[in-house]
């Protein structure tokens, strides 16, 4: 009954946050508006701070060590979206993982378009170093469009020869640009949030100038996966992009990169936000994963999916 309600819900707040489009400051209104009782748990404690020069909200869960962290990337399809948006969803992570999450609040597209949220992360990253917690007690992480940009800080990090962080955590990534995407051949699903249509006017924002048909090379799915830290992936079976996040899986089982892949079935995008059981479970269950990436041992990642 309560799924079902969710479902319904979600329903209506995906097409009254996207009927607004290509008007993103109006989606952005709608969408802090309707959510604008997001709340972390009640012992996790919130504060606003600046990192890099970026907004970020710290959320520091009872007894959370000085030297570790979670950067957090929400979503929003580049276009709509903020940490304080996020606050259930971040606000779990920190009290599963006992670990403080910095969620950002990167430069948003339209305005702000590609690579300016990639820019933003690194920057705070780079500060999180500075501020003397060690790249192997760090996880990236982020959803939907925050767990693509997830992976790209990943590869950014990599490319500019950073310290690399312990682990990648991906809720229902957005990782292919291109008209190839899953998204956009997967047919009828009961996704109740975002649809084919509504993503193609996220990458419209995100990528402008850019023809769909250039789009390919810098979609992070075919990018080099090549050194980059382990990687958690979460998909919900109903979602549009799951298949996406399937295909990624088997490109980092084929170059060894280890990877940890959950579907999630009768699910939508990022119900991990859902104030459901399923929800809960799987927040638990990658809270649980990014733990031993950032304080146990690397030795047990397995490239599966």
């Amino acid at each position: 009954m309560l799924k079902s309600l969710l479902r319904f819900t979600s329903r209506l707040l995906g097409r009254y946050w996207f009927a607004a489009a290509p008007d993103w400051e109006l989606a952005r209104r709608r969408a802090e508006t309707t959510t604008a009782n997001a709340r972390a748990p009640r012992t996790v404690v919130v504060t606003s701070a600046q990192l890099a020069d970026l907004p970020v909200e710290i959320l520091t869960p009872p007894g959370a060590p000085a030297d570790a962290a979670v950067l957090y990337l929400h979503g929003g399809g580049y276009v709509i979206g903020s940490a304080r948006m996020m606050r259930p969803l971040t606000g779990a992570l920190a009290l599963d993982m006992g670990t403080t999450v910095y969620a950002l609040d990167y430069r948003l597209a339209p305005e702000h378009p590609h690579p300016a949220p990639i820019d933003d992360a690194v920057a705070v990253y780079r500060e999180l170093l500075e501020r003397g917690i060690p790249a192997e007690h760090i996880a990236v992480a982020g959803d939907s469009a925050g767990g693509g940009l997830a992976l790209e800080v990943g590869m950014r990090i990599r490319d500019e020869n950073l310290p690399a962080p312990a682990i990648l955590g991906l809720i229902c990534p957005v990782l292919d640009f291109s008209p190839d995407s899953a998204a956009f051949h997967c047919g009828p699903t009961r996704e109740p949030l975002i649809t084919p249509k509504v993503i193609e006017q996220f990458l419209d924002a995100y990528l402008p100038g850019i023809p769909a048909a250039q789009r390919h090379a810098l979609s992070p799915l075919y990018r080099d996966l090549t050194g980059l830290p382990p990687i958690v992936v979460h998909s919900a079976g109903e979602d549009p992009l799951s298949g996406d996040a399937r295909r990624l899986a088997a490109r980092a089982t084929e170059l060894g990169v280890p990877l940890r892949h959950r579907e999630y079935r009768k699910v939508w995008h990022v119900f991990h936000a859902m104030p459901m059981k399923s929800g809960r479970d799987a927040t638990r269950d990658l809270a649980a994963v990014l733990t031993e990436g950032i304080y146990g041992h690397r030795t047990g990642y397995r490239a599966t999916s």
